[in-house]
């Protein structure tokens, strides 16, 4: 699910509070996904197999029907529009979307070859997403000579069609899904180039981000970015005596790092109370 955090280069005391805080909602809601995707599919149910609990059983279960309830269709693509639009709002604050871009590129190759060898492929996800949009935002403000106003223009451009082309192509993909293709080597582009064989799409990409329409929502936030946040500010004071949100902050500040190792660090602690409490001596996942 960061711009991805690799957010902006203000200094901490400068840090707009309100981004990283929504960064940092995005963040942990991704963590709980995936949490509940490791008990529903795997932990949960070799437990209740080990060991005939039938909490174990339910709990499974609770996570599988979590994984296919309409609040979770719902929330989790408007989570990944919120944090791409961030990532596009955040290019207004980088010194150097250029080197961002290249080294979110660099954490996605390793992160494409780590989890081919442990034969969990991610091809392209939400690294390679953010890579292309970046450069991309790099391509077009070098080409608008590093004008603020004509790059936001542009990338409103090219943000908003984006977004209405996709929308008209799975709309077409919907009705026809060999319409387009008759094989999935260009699934990366959008949804509209997958034949709609999700099988053969999670085959090649376990965490799948086309570029159709999420660059565009990263287009439309670095379009918004440089006026919204024209003096690089907070827009919200800082509600609340005790800094309330400090702790969703926090995770908003780490948000990339959060993003790579989050599941490894998951699976790792589950699989260590299958060894300590529950099935002695079997990590279950290995």
């Amino acid at each position: 699910m960061n711009n991805t955090n690799t957010s902006n280069n203000l200094s901490p005391k400068k840090r707009i509070w309100e981004l990283d805080f929504l960064r940092g909602v995005c963040v942990l809601l991704m963590i709980f996904d995936h949490t509940m995707y490791d008990l529903a599919f795997i932990f949960a149910p070799g437990w209740y197999k080990a060991t005939g609990i039938y909490a174990f059983y339910q709990l499974a279960q609770y996570g599988s029907t979590y994984w296919s309830s309409p609040l979770r269709l719902f929330v989790e693509p408007l989570v990944v529009i919120i944090f791409t639009t961030l990532c596009g709002i955040s290019c207004s604050f980088s010194k150097s979307n250029l080197k961002r871009g290249l080294l979110i590129g660099v954490f996605s190759i390793l992160i494409t070859i780590v989890t081919t060898i442990i034969e969990e492929p991610i091809q392209f996800g939400i690294f390679h997403m953010f890579t292309i949009a970046i450069l991309l935002w790099s391509l077009i403000n070098f080409l608008c000579k590093k004008d603020t106003k004509i790059t936001a223009f542009v990338c409103a451009f090219i943000g908003i069609a984006i977004v209405v082309i996709n929308h008209i192509l799975c709309s077409i993909h919907d009705n026809n899904p060999t319409a387009f293709t008759d094989n999935n080597n260009f699934f990366f582009v959008g949804e509209f180039l997958t034949n709609g064989d999700w099988n053969e799409v999670y085959s090649k990409t376990s965490d799948y981000q086309p570029i159709f329409p999420l660059v565009g929502y990263v287009m439309l936030g670095a379009a918004v970015g440089p006026f919204i946040y024209k003096n690089k500010k907070s827009l919200l004071p800082h509600i609340g005596k005790y800094d309330w949100y400090s702790p969703f902050n926090m995770w908003g500040k780490i948000a990339m790092w959060v993003y790579v190792f989050h599941q490894v660090i998951i699976a790792a602690i589950l699989a260590l109370i299958s060894a300590i409490f529950i099935t002695p001596g079997d990590f279950i996942i290995i």
